[in-house]
């Protein structure tokens, strides 16, 4: 029997072509791969020195800025300007209208209070009256004078008990007394007198100063209208020779024959009125010339009030040597009367060795209680008339002092008055940048209605910048404005440095001062140049990324295996130190050799494998 051989040539064939494209796949299963992992090129990290830019974007602020707000509770019943307009001290922004307003009212109020007050202050004060006084002490007069010539008939009694009385030197001494009496009661009179004298002086020198007060204040209110009406028509006047000047050039450029009939039409009406606004002008320059005479022969009558100071002066010490003299004669009655006490004492002293009846003795209580009351009186009379001087002065100051809050009052109530003259002006040249109202609006005391930008005082900006980038700038470091292509050259100055409220323990805020052709709200990038220094980790600024975990590069890490060198891309956490237009200076896990990841065709993550480009 024959047997046929198995074929198995296939078998072998297989496992060969099967062992031929494994080792093909081991040979090439890296540059497989490659193929398909994300391409990257890199830089290595050096180190050197580098020029540093520190950068920052900021929105343009005015320097400063007016806001302009209601003084009363009015409708606005025209606004005169709108946002982006230029406006100079002067320009009419809004007119008010009519009616009443809640300070108006109170205004009104106001007044007839102070009014009612000077009508009770006045009717208040009534004139004194002496009479009861003065006949008290005529009365206290008459008593001692009786009781002094009881005492001289006893003591005449008793001078045969004894030879030796002094009597002669007693008359002399009561002679004395009386002489000493009369002239303080003359001294008295002349200080009422001076006193008097000087509460008029007083009440002259306020009056003066109150009408001197109302007087300038009124001629300053005209010489202000007077010079309003003069400024409306040189502006008017200043309209009119512009119109006619445009007219005249536009028939220069050979215009149609109807437009040449109403150009001229119009040149016509506009010389009329310029005639008829010259006729206005020059009666309004001499109502200013005649105002501003007013006012100045108004500030000039302070010398009346001068005048009237120095009365008050005057009049005050001759009520100071009236009241010296007072004293004095004070001091000698006193002396008098211990001159006629201690005769009286040698006169009792001599009698009392004899037989003084008790007649004698109840005489001289009687004289020393007649003089007790008699300069009671005096003295309470003097005080009570010195009260009242003073009152009339107070009353008189008080009068003086509402009759002048009333003109002011009158005066106030005159600036709130309706009309179309009640306007609000702007105050200051500049550019409005915004208006919180519009016709028939009523607008509350102090809301704002609108916010002008004062040019003059110039424009600023702010950005954040870290601690050692502040470190290395100093105060008045220029900057360069990179985002701004249009108008004329931006100079950036720098002018603060101070602590970032918003990262006070890592950031500082630069403040830069601007000037140039700029606005508010402009959106501009600036770059301060820093001195240079020398860095141990520089990298392109193309390698470095951020995320919200801050700062960060991909470093580029080898790896060994079986089939070759693998690279993986790695995170690595920087700060920024300092940068150039190329490169910057950080901060993080670096050092001299390592490389970075500046681009790639792909996006790469951390820990992902990444292929080398060629020219890497």
């Amino acid at each position: 029997m024959n047997f046929k051989p198995k074929n198995r040539d296939w078998v072998k064939n297989a496992a060969i072509i099967f062992l031929a494209v494994l080792l093909v796949l081991t040979f090439f299963s890296n540059t497989i791969m490659n193929r398909s992992l994300p391409e990257v090129a890199t830089q290595q990290v050096t180190d050197g020195s580098i020029v540093a830019k520190v950068r920052g974007t900021g929105t343009v602020t005015a320097a400063g800025t007016h806001v302009v707000k209601a003084e009363q509770t009015r409708e606005i019943r025209s606004v005169m300007v709108k946002a982006g307009q230029e406006v100079s001290t002067g320009d009419v922004l809004f007119i008010l209208g009519e009616g009443e307003s809640e300070e108006l009212e109170a205004a009104q109020e106001n007044l007839r209070v102070l009014q009612l007050s000077y009508q009770r202050a006045a009717l208040g004060y009534t004139a004194p009256s002496y009479e009861a006084d003065e006949h008290a002490i005529q009365r206290a007069r008459e008593d001692l004078t009786t009781a002094k010539a009881n005492l001289t008939a006893v003591q005449n009694k008793a001078k045969q008990d004894g030879a030796n009385i002094p009597s002669e030197q007693k008359a002399k001494a009561e002679a004395a007394l009386t002489q000493a009496e009369a002239a303080l009661e003359e001294a008295k009179q002349a200080q009422e007198a001076k006193q008097a004298a000087l509460a008029d002086a007083k009440a002259a020198r306020d009056m003066a100063k109150a009408s001197y007060d109302t007087q300038l204040s009124a001629a300053d209110t005209k010489r202000s209208e007077a010079q309003t009406t003069v400024d409306d028509l040189e502006s008017q006047k200043a309209a009119l020779n512009d119109e006619k000047e445009l007219l005249n050039t536009e028939l220069g450029t050979d215009p149609t024959p109807e437009r040449v009939e109403e150009i001229n039409e119009r040149l016509t009406e506009i010389n009329q009125e310029l005639l008829d606004i010259e006729t206005e002008l020059t009666s309004a320059n001499e109502k200013l010339t005649k105002a501003n005479s007013d006012y100045h022969d108004a500030l000039e009558a302070t010398a009346t009030v001068d005048e009237e100071n120095a009365k008050v002066a005057e009049a005050q010490k001759e009520y100071d040597q009236a009241t010296d003299a007072v004293l004095a004669a004070n001091d000698a009655v006193t002396q008098a009367k211990l001159q006629l006490q201690a005769i009286e004492a040698t006169i009792e002293e001599i009698l009392g060795k004899s037989t003084v009846s008790e007649e004698l003795m109840q005489a001289k209580a009687d004289v020393r209680t007649a003089e007790d009351t008699l300069f009671q009186l005096e003295t309470a009379l003097q005080e009570k008339k010195a009260a009242d001087a003073k009152s009339a002065a107070l009353t008189g100051i008080d009068l003086t002092d509402i009759s002048q809050q009333i003109e002011r009052a009158k005066e106030k109530l005159r600036e709130l008055s309706g009309g179309e003259d009640n306007q609000i002006v702007s105050k200051v040249n500049g550019v409005v940048q915004s208006v919180s109202c519009t016709s028939g609006d009523t607008k509350a005391k102090d809301d704002v209605l609108c916010t002008i930008e004062v040019p003059d005082m110039g424009y600023t900006l702010s950005f954040s910048v870290t601690n050692d980038q502040a470190r290395r700038l100093k105060l008045g470091d220029t900057g360069t404005v990179s985002n701004y292509y249009w108008g004329n050259e931006v100079t950036a100055t720098l002018s603060t440095i101070a602590v970032d409220p918003k990262n006070p323990q890592t950031n500082k805020l630069l403040t830069f001062d601007l000037s140039g052709d700029v606005n508010a709200g402009a959106d501009l990038t600036l770059s301060v140049g820093q001195k240079s220094a020398n860095y141990d980790v520089i990298i392109p600024n193309s390698s470095i990324r951020s995320d919200a975990n801050g700062s960060f590069v991909l470093a580029v890490e080898a790896r060994n295996s079986p089939l070759g060198n693998r690279y993986v891309a790695k995170r690595v956490n920087v700060e920024v130190l300092a940068a150039d237009d190329v490169n910057s200076a950080v901060t993080g896990d670096l050092s001299w050799g390592d490389y970075v990841i500046t681009t790639s065709n792909a996006p790469v993550k951390s820990g992902e494998l990444v292929r080398l480009a060629d020219n890497s």
